[in-house]
C-alpha cells in the first residue's frame, strides 16, 4: 500500500511538468522578417540575422544579431497563439491617417510555407491587428535586450 503512494507521487509531478509545457515543436525552417515602426525603418531579420535600428536624424545602423534557439522557440509558441498563419483580419471598413506612419511588413516561413502582410497604424485596431502590434514589441523587446544591439548608438531626435 504505502509502495503503490510512493510511485503515484513520483509520478505525479512528472506528469504535471509535462501538462505545463505547452509549447509546440518549432520547424527546422522557421524564420520570419518585421520591417516595423515610424515609416518602417526598423527590421529583425532571422533569414540572414540582421537587425536595423532607427536612429532618426542620424538615418539607420544594421548590426548583425542572432536569436538563440529559446527566443526563436518563445515567439514561434507567440505566432502560434495568434493564429499568424491563418487568415487575419487586419484593417477595420473606416480608416484613418496617422502622422508620422507606423509601417509593419510581416514575411514568416515555416513548415515549408510562407506568409507575408503588412499594415500600417491604424485609429481603432482589430483584435488580429492589436495581437500583431502586441508580437511586435514583445520580439522588439527580446532584440533590444541583447549586448550587441545595447552596444548599438543611441537614436538621435524623435519623430513629430
Amino acid at each position: 500500500m504505502h509502495f503503490s503512494i510512493l510511485i503515484i507521487l513520483i509520478f505525479i509531478p512528472g506528469c504535471n511538468t509535462l501538462q505545463d509545457h505547452n509549447s509546440e515543436v518549432m520547424p527546422e525552417d522557421f524564420y520570419f522578417s518585421l520591417t516595423y515602426g515610424t515609416y518602417g525603418k526598423q527590421k529583425i531579420d532571422t533569414f540572414h540575422d540582421i537587425v536595423v535600428k532607427d536612429l532618426v536624424e542620424d538615418g539607420t545602423i544594421e548590426a548583425k544579431i542572432s536569436l538563440t534557439l529559446d527566443e526563436k522557440q518563445a515567439i514561434y509558441d507567440e505566432m502560434m497563439k495568434i493564429g499568424v498563419m491563418n487568415e487575419l483580419e487586419l484593417e477595420k471598413e473606416e480608416g484613418c491617417e496617422t502622422e508620422p506612419p507606423s509601417i509593419s511588413q510581416w514575411y514568416i516561413q515555416m513548415n515549408g510555407e510562407t506568409k507575408s502582410f503588412t499594415y500600417m497604424s491604424f485609429c481603432d485596431y482589430t483584435e488580429d491587428a492589436l495581437a500583431l502590434v502586441k508580437l511586435e514589441d514583445y520580439i522588439h523587446k527580446v532584440v533590444s535586450s541583447k549586448e550587441e544591439y545595447r552596444d548599438l548608438p543611441e537614436s538621435n531626435g524623435y519623430y513629430e
